[in-house]
């Protein structure tokens, strides 16, 4: 299955990627992490009300293209295979945020929830940053 979501921000594309492209911390964006650390490659991330922690292996960062792709290594959900990619591109009104991610389930009969909560997942993580950074940067025209 793949699920990709699209967000623009009003700030710079280098201001969105501070925030979104720093791998180690996306707890401070994303509602449904309690908190984010990473060693060397391995991001661990622990998901709010007591959902366990995942971690992820960090398999390519592009600074320069903004953009990066990580893999799921292990955690409280039944994913066989996922692997998502982060990016940020210039955008008339700014930033706009390409966060997709291709995945299959364990149980493939889950793979219609798994997709929905991951939809959810990004989409409330990407309006969150789009406050965060439009907070933290000046950019012309505001909201």
């Amino acid at each position: 299955m793949r699920v990709t979501e699209t967000y623009v921000i009003r700030a710079t594309p280098d201001a969105v990627w501070k925030i979104g492209g720093d791998t180690a911390n996306v707890a401070d964006w994303i509602p449904a992490l309690e908190k984010s650390h990473q060693h060397g490659d391995l991001r661990y991330a622990t998901f709010a009300n007591d959902g366990g922690e995942a971690t992820e292996r960090i398999v390519h960062h592009d600074d320069p293209q903004r953009s990066y792709t990580y893999e799921y290594v292990s955690g409280p959900l039944p994913l066989s295979f996922y692997s998502s990619n982060f990016t940020v591109n210039p955008h008339p009104e700014g930033a706009e945020v390409v966060w997709s991610a291709e995945f299959a389930s364990s149980s493939p009969e889950s793979e219609p929830e798994l997709a929905a909560a991951i939809t959810d997942i990004y989409r409330s993580a990407l309006i969150e940053l789009a406050n965060h950074t439009e907070t933290h940067s000046s950019h012309p025209g505001g909201k």
